[in-house]
């Protein structure tokens, strides 16, 4: 099946990078891709400029995790401290690209974070990073939900790591969003693995069709398809489908009514799988 969107031709792919454990899931899973399709690995550190503007306020204080003293922040030892972070993420990405014998590059930036990050994603396929950063939790990053809403090109946002072998899941209605993310799930998913296709449809005959259309497209290439049927799209009916499927990445086509920011960040906030979103 040919991609609509050029998920087929996968040759530069985008990691933020920040070493919380969400980032490292994101940089292995790109490795893995990019291994797969010979692809170029980016690596992008941004230094938080909003949070070195609060270091320069007299008001901004640092307290200490189990003293709970508090202190004035060194600015200048906070940028060095950044500095210092920017180089392990440099050579963590450095040792997984030499493994895989991949290209890659590093840039480190300074500015609002997803906003660098968009900056950087142009020319790139994918942008993979974290959902959480440092913040931890369930709950989307006001990173990862800024480049969910904004990013022009497809974004691939994990809470943890991806297992080998687990099934992917893909909405599908028919549509020419629908087709693409049906495309791009193809291509993320390991070859003979398993693909579960979620059809949207009101009725059971256009469900039928739309399964007939999958089946068409997929005649000749070695993944196992699955098919479930919802007349509706809920957040937690997408988490709780995907979590009895044991999927651990999940693709959604969001040019759609049902992708409005408000409804997209509450998908994301659900789930706690891999989401891929596809534009």
């Amino acid at each position: 099946m040919k991609s609509e969107n050029g998920l087929d031709e996968i040759r530069r792919i985008l990691i933020a990078l920040d070493a919380s454990p969400a980032s490292q899931a994101a940089l292995e899973l790109a490795a893995e891709l990019a291994v797969r399709y010979q692809a170029e690995l980016i690596g992008v550190y941004v230094e938080d400029i909003n949070l070195i503007r609060s270091a320069e306020l007299p008001i901004t204080q640092e307290v200490g995790y189990y003293s709970g003293s508090s202190h004035d922040i060194d600015t200048p030892h906070l940028e060095r401290e950044l500095r210092a972070h920017a180089r392990r993420v440099e050579q963590l990405l450095a040792s997984i690209a030499r493994k895989g014998n991949l290209r890659w590059s590093f840039q480190r930036a300074r500015g609002v974070i997803p906003g660098e990050l968009i900056t950087a994603a142009a020319g790139t396929d994918l942008i993979i990073l974290g959902k959480t950063g440092w913040s931890g939790g369930n709950k989307i990053g006001s990173t990862a939900r800024e480049v969910a809403v904004s990013s022009p090109i497809q974004s691939l946002i994990l809470l943890k790591k991806v297992r080998p072998g687990s099934p992917t899941l893909v909405l599908y209605d028919g549509s020419p969003a629908g087709r693409k993310a049906l495309a791009a799930a193809r291509r993320i998913s390991r070859p003979q693995g398993k693909l579960i296709i979620l059809i949207l449809a009101e009725t059971k005959v256009k469900a039928e069709e739309l399964q007939e259309e999958v089946q068409s497209a997929f005649e000749n290439i070695e993944l196992q398809l699955e098919f479930r049927w919802v007349t509706d799209l809920r957040a937690d009916l997408l988490s709780y489908l995907a979590r009895i499927s044991s999927c651990d990445v999940v693709v959604l086509p969001i040019k759609r009514e049902q992708f409005e920011p408000e409804k997209l960040i509450a998908m994301l906030n659900e789930a706690e799988c891999a989401v891929l979103l596809v534009r």
